[in-house]
């Protein structure tokens, strides 16, 4: 079983009304266990990706996805780290980075069920 599919397992009987996957592979992997599973996506469950990747808009539903700057996110956060490591820099008050991203809404998210 792949991981898309154990993720979807997973979520199917806990009584979630939305799944948040770590990549967008992953959430396609969901959506495609739960057409399996009869699982309606938005209707019964509402499913979001992450890396908004070539192809997630060709899922069936459309992905929803967040998409950032991977590589920046990665260089600000080792920057921090190093910086905790240097006598000099860790004295320096602790910075908040705000980095741009996107959400694309489309087809596979939706209002929550009423339960």
């Amino acid at each position: 079983m792949h991981g898309g599919a154990a993720a979807a397992d997973a979520t199917f009987g806990s009584g979630a009304t939305a799944a948040i996957a770590h990549n967008d592979l992953l959430a396609i992997g969901m959506l495609r266990r739960f057409a399996e599973r009869g699982v309606r996506v938005p209707e019964d469950i509402s499913v979001v990706g992450y890396d908004d990747i070539f192809g997630a808009d060709f899922c069936s539903p459309p992905l929803t996805t967040l998409a950032g700057p991977f590589e920046e996110a990665g260089r600000v956060a080792v920057d921090l780290l190093l910086s905790m490591r240097d006598p000099v820099r860790n004295h320096t008050p602790r910075r908040d980075v705000v980095l741009p991203s996107h959400l694309a809404i489309r087809g596979s998210t939706g209002q929550a069920r009423v339960q």
